[in-house]
């Protein structure tokens, strides 16, 4: 039966003598919940890969709880924890054949040959190896795709109560990954075992996950799904990480209804930002604000309206659903070039031209500036 996660004000500090000491995990508290595939997102350094090691009890964390469903397993040994993990380099045995590969924990836990037979056989027909089996060759012989299979195979093989997944899809090539991360989203539908992914890629999070945990520097900075995280981002730092955001230096002007009026730093132009989609402080008042707008929540054209940011187009990409445009503008409003996601290609626009830039007012965000200071 699939089993909650819960960390309750871990903290992890790596303290060498000699060394300055890291804070690697800063009070992290938050519940996955049993049958949930949990994706732990964030840049290099941030402290997803130390909280996975801890909840394998590779790493000892320095304060706090965690519990897997009611059994706090803060101090016990790796190798109680009935945890199954598949690592970046999937650590497969190629002095094995593929059975025995997935067979060796089972054989580790002393169970019976005609049971590792039968668990072998239904996991590797589950991840689709069954042919592959029949060969049973050396895992050397196999796909990189295939070399995973046969990796989380035998992870799920002696029915862990976790499957921990530490970048597992960072070997592979771009079209495998895209592949194997369905595959693996099938395989645990399946198994419905409660499983943390640990990736750096937001866009495979996204796909992958029911649930994403956004962390910077030790910090959870948001959790939600995929479309909460990307259509309500409580900070500058989380839109701009899941997804491109441009960014607009702006200031408050006033409050009017379900609206805050910005003005945009360097020019004339007031922009309206409802409330439902400012993430700011409620008591938002005169000060530094920054406006966000998705690339595809700015239009450009060569007509200029009362509320266009003149910019030259210097790179113009096909990325085949839409094409990108990028802006530069004056750099007293905004960086020096922003992103813009038109559906179809623009005859008029070619690289080079002077162009206005647009803001789709109603879908922008807003953010107190300070939301970026630990970027």
């Amino acid at each position: 039966m699939s089993k909650s996660v819960t960390y309750e004000n871990i903290n992890k500090i790596y303290d060498e003598k000699g060394k300055n000491p890291v804070h690697a995990l800063k009070n992290v508290s938050f519940t996955i919940n049993p049958g949930e595939l949990f994706c732990l997102l964030g840049p290099s350094g941030c402290g997803k890969t130390t909280l996975l090691r801890s909840t394998a009890g590779l790493e000892e964390i320095s304060s706090g709880k965690m519990y897997y469903g009611d059994v706090d397993i803060s101090t016990i040994p790796p190798y109680r924890r009935n945890i199954g993990m598949v690592f970046q380099s999937f650590a497969l045995y190629p002095h094995m054949s593929i059975f025995e590969n997935v067979a060796y924990g089972l054989r580790v836990r002393k169970v019976k040959e005609d049971e590792i037979r039968k668990k072998v056989t239904e996991v590797m027909e589950l991840v689709g190896l069954s042919e592959e089996l029949k060969r049973n060759p050396s895992p050397t012989a196999l796909s990189g795709g295939q070399q995973q299979r046969v990796a989380i195979a035998r992870a799920l093989v002696y029915d862990p109560d976790i499957l921990l997944l530490d970048e597992p899809l960072a070997n592979l090539d771009a079209k495998l990954r895209r592949y194997m991360r369905a595959e693996i989203r099938r395989i645990q539908k399946a198994t419905n075992i409660t499983t943390i992914f640990v990736t750096h890629d937001q866009e495979e999070a996204m796909a992958v996950g029911d649930r994403l945990a956004v962390l910077r520097k030790g910090i959870v900075e948001q959790i939600g799904t995929s479309d909460e995280l990307y259509n309500q981002p409580q900070n500058a730092f989380v839109a701009n990480f899941i997804g491109k955001m441009n960014f607009f230096a702006a200031e408050c002007t006033g409050k009017d209804g379900e609206s805050v009026s910005c003005r945009i730093k360097g020019t004339d132009i007031v922009i309206p930002v409802r409330k439902c989609k400012c993430h700011a402080d409620p008591a938002i008042g005169a000060g530094d604000l920054i406006i966000g707008a998705r690339p595809e929540q700015l239009s450009i054209s060569k007509e200029r309206t009362p509320k266009s940011v003149k910019g030259k187009v210097h790179i113009i990409q096909h990325l085949g659903s839409v094409i990108r445009y990028e802006v530069e503008i004056d750099k007293g409003i905004s960086p020096a070039i922003l992103e813009v996601d038109m559906q179809s290609m623009l005859k008029d626009v070619k690289e080079y031209d002077d162009i206005y830039l647009t803001m789709k007012e109603d879908l922008v965000s807003l953010f107190l500036a300070e939301g970026r200071d630990r970027e």
